[in-house]
């Protein structure tokens, strides 16, 4: 009969996992902020000349019209109560979670647009305005994406959820702030930031809320 671990190895192994999550995070910060860099270098402006041309195809934009619609009022709505209502038994933790975390990123996203001051790209063509930050003071209000923040706010709460549903609740944030980009509403660095932001969000009321077995992916509905 095997012995069960004693409390030195199990704690060496949870060090370890520890020590490997923290590198992790660290390693994926380093390479958000090499992909922001690199979009407000070249990446934001050479994007925008690609959708250019795309803007003239109806069901691309269609397409993006479904996707802002998504992240408006209702749409955001309609999305929060989805996954309220499929949370079935947990609805009123997932409830408590949703609602908590899409309001403070909500918050957030426009304090943070107030600070940075960065028109969006719609208004830099049609108005003649120098892209650009200009802070505070400015109306300018493209950085972050609000609908790229609270997409990827519900999609991290959704998968905590619903684990085995992570591919499709993300792929419908990536095209909810894909849209944004399509539209000319957006650059990339905003969508990426928006991204960040509200996976970063919704992870703290995760943690602060959840069991850590379920933050881990290891749902009761599986």
């Amino acid at each position: 009969m095997d012995r069960p671990p004693d409390n030195d190895t199990e704690s060496a192994a949870n060090g370890v996992c520890s020590t490997r999550r923290r590198t992790n995070a660290y390693l994926f910060a380093a390479a958000f902020l090499l992909l922001l860099v690199l979009c407000f270098a070249a990446l934001d402006e050479m994007v925008v000349e690609v959708v250019q041309p795309l803007q003239h195809n109806a069901l691309l934009m269609a397409l993006a019209e479904v996707g802002q619609f998504l992240g408006n009022r209702l749409g955001s709505i309609l999305l929060v109560a989805l996954v309220i209502i499929l949370a079935w038994r947990r609805w009123k933790k997932a409830a408590l979670i949703a609602v908590v975390a899409t309001l403070t990123q909500s918050a957030v996203v426009e304090l943070i647009k107030a600070l940075t001051g960065r028109p969006r790209p719609i208004v830099v063509e049609e108005d003649g305005v120098s892209p650009g930050f200009y802070g505070l003071g400015f109306e300018g209000n493209s950085f972050p994406s609000g609908h790229a923040t609270f997409a990827f706010t519900l999609a991290t709460v959704a998968a905590a959820f619903f684990p085995r549903a992570r591919a499709p609740v993300y792929a419908l944030a990536t095209f909810i702030a894909i849209s944004r980009v399509m539209l000319d509403k957006h650059y990339l660095s905003d969508v990426i930031a928006g991204a960040l932001l509200g996976y970063t969000i919704a992870v703290f009321f995760l943690w602060a809320w959840m069991p850590r077995r379920e933050t881990n992916g290891e749902s009761e509905h599986e």
